[in-house]
């Protein structure tokens, strides 16, 4: 486990209540699941579940509810990985954020209805809690109820830590608002389903529109499922990595949050942008071949 310096992931920790079926069900339809089952949930969550388990310690920055059964469980399950949640904020009368998620055997597709009433993070919570001296590199979920206040956070590390911690960001949701955060990260993830909400309907076209927003320095990424992924860095160059062919999809659910965290790992290892981004799509794939997050064998970027 690498302690020397560690990542803060800043989002959502919600739990995944799953329902695995045979189909996907029409409207008004009865009939039997084939199983159900529980698991930590949330793209920031997400990412550090992987994260942690390539030997990288990881700490989550989230707001919980307060003694609340399904918080202990989220809990529960990042302590037994070794992830430090230490610095997250919880709040009384409150409820976990949860996502009811239909899994389709036939195609391994995910279908999420998400219901959160959970208050967000604010600036001054970063500010007073995240020891910063320990980390080198912080990675924010663009939650689009929480833009200013990421913004914020964003700013302050760049004013008070820049030249110890790099900023990632990812603009999953569908909001151009989140558009605003580009400037302030130095690895920025761009989600297929923003880039088609706003009008891009293959990844380079998505980083030719985005990437003058960011800094001259930085990087773009954007995945784009079965197809891999693109990046473009400094050079202006954007390279491609394919997605590793799989005869049988088990289950997609939080692939992208498996792949944010691979590129990062690889990243923060002096990789180039290519192999990141093809790291990326090897975890993904592989993610994609079972069922959760937690690998019974977690490939590494040595294996190919």
């Amino acid at each position: 486990m690498d302690h020397h310096q560690r990542v803060l992931f800043v989002g959502l920790a919600c739990l995944d209540m799953i329902t695995v079926c045979d189909h996907y069900p029409i409207e008004d339809e009865d009939f039997r699941a084939d199983d159900h089952y529980w698991q930590c949930g949330g793209n920031a969550c997400n990412s550090a579940v992987v994260l942690q388990q390539l030997g990288v310690q990881c700490h989550l920055l989230t707001c919980l509810p307060e003694k609340d059964p399904q918080s202990n469980y989220i809990l529960d399950q990042l302590t037994g990985l070794g992830i430090d949640w230490s610095w997250s904020t919880t709040h009384p009368g409150h409820r976990l954020p949860i996502s009811t998620v239909l899994l389709n055997k036939q195609n391994g597709s995910r279908t999420i209805i998400h219901y959160s009433r959970l208050l967000e993070l604010t600036l001054h919570t970063f500010q007073s809690r995240v020891q910063f001296d320990q980390l080198d590199w912080i990675h924010f979920e663009g939650r689009r109820k929480n833009i200013q206040a990421i913004g914020q956070m964003m700013d302050y590390i760049r004013c008070h830590h820049q030249q110890t911690i790099k900023i990632s960001v990812e603009l999953e949701k569908k909001d151009q608002n989140l558009l605003q955060l580009i400037p302030k990260a130095d690895v920025i993830f761009i989600g297929k389903d923003f880039a088609q909400a706003n009008g891009h309907d293959n990844p380079t076209d998505c980083l030719h529109a985005y990437y003058p927003l960011a800094h001259p320095s930085a990087i773009m990424i954007c995945p784009w499922g079965s197809y891999g992924a693109d990046g473009i860095g400094p050079t202006g160059n954007i390279v491609h990595a394919d997605a590793i062919q799989i005869h049988t999809v088990i289950d997609t659910l939080a692939a992208g949050d498996t792949f944010n965290a691979a590129t990062i790992y690889a990243l923060r290892k002096g990789k180039s942008l290519i192999e990141s981004i093809s790291y990326g799509c090897q975890l993904a794939g592989a993610k994609c071949k079972q069922r959760g997050l937690i690998f019974q064998h977690i490939p590494t970027d040595n294996e190919g």
